[in-house]
């Protein structure tokens, strides 16, 4: 068991999880129905107070001992919506260091607050689209006040269900992180950090 999860927080996250999943594929619909995205939908360019970059650590109990990442997240402005890139660093035994980047671009949905997933970059550096009917994660993401939420939901090469869920909270400084995985049910893995302010601004792709 995960520290700070029991069976019951296990059910009521699973809950919430299950909820958003209907509302993210709701929030790619159109009033009258349809799979077009709305761009320009948003009432207001909710997500620019996130817009920067932030950079920090986390130490976490690992399957052999305790181990750090460093961590960093660029939030962009772009094409109407926003783009994000996450870069994880860590050591390996063998003192070798592992760099993982992630980058997703989103665009307004049609249900206010929600952004719809779009493009991800593939191993070659190629902006491609995301595609979940091609074994892609279906992504989505809500903010709501000062807390940007990305849920990734995924289905394993042995068909269970995994959902992810990075929740970014802005606090004096910079932002506050909480990751939490859960597999059938299951929570995997649970990490909070926080993350300091290096670079504000709005660039434009």
């Amino acid at each position: 068991m995960v520290p700070g999860f029991d069976a019951a927080t296990a059910e009521r996250l699973m809950k919430h999880l299950l909820k958003f999943l209907l509302l993210g594929w709701l929030a790619w619909l159109p009033a009258g129905g349809g799979f077009v995205q709305g761009a320009g939908a948003q009432g207001a360019a909710d997500y620019l107070p996130f817009v920067g970059d932030y950079v920090g650590q986390v130490v976490f109990a690992g399957p052999s001992g305790f181990a750090k990442r460093e961590l960093k997240v660029s939030i962009r402005r772009e094409r109407g919506g926003f783009s994000l890139k996450w870069t994880t660093v860590s050591q390996k035994a063998s003192g070798k260091l592992k760099k993982a980047e992630y980058f997703i671009a989103f665009a307004p949905a049609k249900r206010p607050g929600f952004y719809a997933s779009t493009d991800r970059i593939n191993r070659l550096g190629a902006r491609i689209p995301i595609d979940p009917l091609a074994g892609d994660p279906q992504v989505w993401a809500k903010i709501k006040g000062r807390t940007m939420t990305v849920y990734a939901v995924l289905i394993t090469e042995d068909g269970k269900h995994e959902v992810q869920t990075y929740e970014r909270t802005l606090v004096p400084g910079g932002m506050e992180l909480k990751f939490n995985r859960v597999r059938d049910g299951k929570p995997l893995k649970s990490i909070s950090a926080k993350l300091q302010a290096k670079e504000q601004g709005i660039n434009l792709r």
